[in-house]
């Protein structure tokens, strides 16, 4: 029985039952009288009853809300998928979820890098969810083209709980942001991936190279950081 509920019932009580006793017993001198409203007296205890039967029965739990996107990384290719899910749908909770968010770091591409060190030259989770959330305000509605994909992947055991991943990406971003003309990106990423105390596994490094004419993603990352 919620707080609400109880206060409500308290108000019914308190009103109801001094008036019911006061209209069916004061002043009555004919038995007749009486009888009729002793009945109206108990009609009026049976409502009370049941106000307070139906307050304190159980009811039955709400079920969480599933959320069809995500899974839970046990493996480290379940985590790369809910990445690419989150990146593409640009979805801030699932992607935030992707990462190992104390010890976060994003090296952007040298020389992107060497050209923006003050942007880049201590890149953690606080610059990549402003990035992140940014490219998600300005890409509204969500193009169902977004896309994320990785191929001539290679992993590195480094321990039974941290492995290091590369390989090439390809990127599409549709956004709004007139000034920023690029859509496609592409690169080398390399990942150190590590499993976390529930057994999932989470980015704690992610390393960008530029591969092509194509701007990369710490292209992307740099416009949208200051939107």
């Amino acid at each position: 029985m919620d707080a609400l509920a109880f206060q409500m019932l308290f108000y019914l009580v308190a009103t109801l039952f001094p008036l019911g006793w006061y209209l069916c017993f004061m002043g009555q001198e004919n038995p007749s009288n009486y009888l009729s409203n002793h009945g109206l007296f108990t009609l009026l205890l049976m409502v009370v009853f049941f106000g307070v039967f139906g307050c304190f029965s159980e009811r039955s739990p709400k079920k969480p809300e599933e959320n069809t996107n995500w899974i839970s990384p046990t493996e480290p290719s379940i985590l790369l998928e809910n990445l690419k899910k989150s990146f593409s749908q640009l979805d801030v909770n699932n992607y935030r979820r992707c990462f190992l968010v104390e010890q976060f770091q994003f090296q952007a591409d040298p020389t992107i890098l060497a050209n923006n060190l003050g942007v880049f030259s201590n890149w953690g989770w606080d610059n990549e969810n402003q990035f992140f959330n940014n490219l998600n305000r300005l890409s509204k509605p969500i193009n169902p083209a977004n896309s994320l994909q990785f191929t001539n992947v290679r992993t590195l055991n480094i321990s039974s709980d941290s492995l290091e991943y590369t390989a090439d990406y390809e990127a599409a971003i549709y956004h709004q942001d007139t000034s920023f003309k690029s859509v496609n990106f592409a690169g080398l990423l390399s990942f150190q991936l590590k499993r976390n105390r529930q057994n999932e596994w989470q980015i704690v490094r992610w390393q960008d190279n530029k591969t092509r004419p194509t701007p990369c993603v710490s292209d992307l990352k740099q416009n949208f950081f200051a939107r």
